[in-house]
């Protein structure tokens, strides 16, 4: 089984050629999706599998135009696909999370929030096993098309093609959340953030410390601001709650998630501001800097 904690980047094996080093990553992602899919009841691995097939995702993106337009399209949508199967036991976890971290949470409305958000994580819970069974079965089709992936002629000027077209759409996705920070804003930015985080992740071995460094700030604004849907998940439960049993401590516990959400907003785009600080012409001219590497140590 592959470690969710292995290495993850290009190449990590002696005399690894870029293109063997893809479908190796690829293959690894997409085994430990599976692995984790067969205990999708606990928070963890529901974790480590979206983790997994996000990074897969990154991959086919910053590779976007090895891949035929059709095939690319096909794969993506199936990808996704596999994420959203996935997406309500993620909720789950991060609002009991959320609600573990929360000192305001200890309160009866919590309590009951935390009682209906475990009756759902449970194996045996409704939700918990066909969507297990159904995550298999699509990531099961997702080995066997990586065939058809022509990973062996991507070349690191397709790769930084990808990566630059990540990054200007996250520069994009900033200025609009920016102007309009509404929860669907901020989440389209959060996403590109992490697609971009992922994509980096994959040179970080040919880059200097600046590369290292880029990586880490990118991914501050997605844990200031993404992570933190699980206090806006957390505060619509609690308002749907609400309107059916009114409890008397909602408004303090509601007022005590607005505020740190607030909190984290502002953290969130002022980091975002520094990431996002290199017009794409700047960004690139650094990345090809560091794929130049790649190609001098392939030859």
């Amino acid at each position: 089984m592959v470690s969710p904690t292995r290495l993850y980047g290009l190449p990590h094996r002696k005399g690894e050629s870029l293109a063997t080093a893809f479908g190796r990553i690829a293959a690894e992602e997409i085994d430990l999706a599976i692995a984790q899919s067969r205990r999708l009841h606990r928070g963890e691995a529901v974790h480590n599998a979206r983790k997994a097939l996000k990074r897969l995702r990154a991959l086919l993106r910053s590779l976007r135009v090895a891949f035929p337009k059709k095939l690319f399209r096909a794969e993506n949508r199936h990808i996704a696909a596999t994420c959203r199967r996935i997406s309500p036991l993620r909720d789950v976890h991060v609002q009991l999370r959320t609600l573990g971290k929360l000192k305001a949470a200890a309160s009866p409305a919590g309590d009951h929030i935390r009682r209906q958000l475990l009756r759902q994580q449970s194996p045996s819970s409704a939700a918990s096993r066909p969507c297990a069974k159904t995550v298999r079965a699509l990531l099961d089709v997702s080995r066997q098309s990586l065939a058809s992936w022509p990973l062996r002629k991507a070349t690191a000027e397709d790769l930084a093609s990808g990566l630059k077209r990540i990054y200007k759409q996250g520069r994009e996705a900033f200025k609009t959340a920016r102007k309009s920070p509404t929860p669907g804003h901020l989440h389209a930015w959060r996403k590109k953030t992490k697609s971009l985080g992922y994509g980096l992740e994959l040179i970080k071995n040919l880059g200097s410390g600046e590369l290292s460094k880029m990586i880490r700030l990118q991914r501050h604004p997605d844990r200031s601001a993404g992570r933190r849907p699980g206090l806006f998940m957390v505060l619509r439960a609690l308002d749907k709650e609400h309107r059916s049993n009114p409890a008397s401590d909602f408004n303090r516990l509601a007022n005590r998630i607005s505020l740190k959400r607030a909190k984290r907003q502002k953290r969130a785009f002022k980091l975002g501001e520094k990431v996002m600080a290199k017009k794409p012409g700047g960004f690139e001219k650094r990345l090809d800097r560091y794929l130049r590497r790649a190609r001098n140590n392939n030859r």
